[in-house]
């Protein structure tokens, strides 16, 4: 699992570079996110690509929200595909994150 990072104005901005997150490619998902989770970390996860998302990719997003929370960061999402995003709402994992619409949305949200 390859992310196109970015900086804007502080906030870390990670493309996901994958259709899909899924128990194939968590594990590597999570090795790649672990280098981001510093001490006061802003991150955007742009998921614009995904297409599909199963119960292990669920729980890397919701583990890897959890280490920001504990080093005092924030992660936030944003271009979740139609399908994603009916997931996320079914299993109610959308009240979990930060989701926006679109990349400058989840980046401005970090200055309100």
């Amino acid at each position: 699992m390859e992310f196109e990072l970015e900086q804007d104005g502080g906030v870390t901005v990670a493309h996901v570079c994958s259709e899909s997150l899924s128990a194939n490619n968590v594990k590597d998902f999570k090795s790649k996110i672990a280098n981001l989770l510093t001490p006061d970390a802003r991150i955007v996860l742009d998921m614009g690509r995904l297409k599909f998302v199963d119960s292990s990719g669920i729980g890397a997003l919701v583990a890897c929200a959890s280490s920001l929370n504990q080093l005092n960061g924030s992660l936030r999402l944003c271009n979740l595909t139609t399908q994603v995003r009916n997931l996320f709402e079914l299993v109610q994992v959308n009240k979990l994150f930060q989701v926006f619409d679109t990349r400058d949305d989840a980046v401005r949200s970090f200055s309100s």
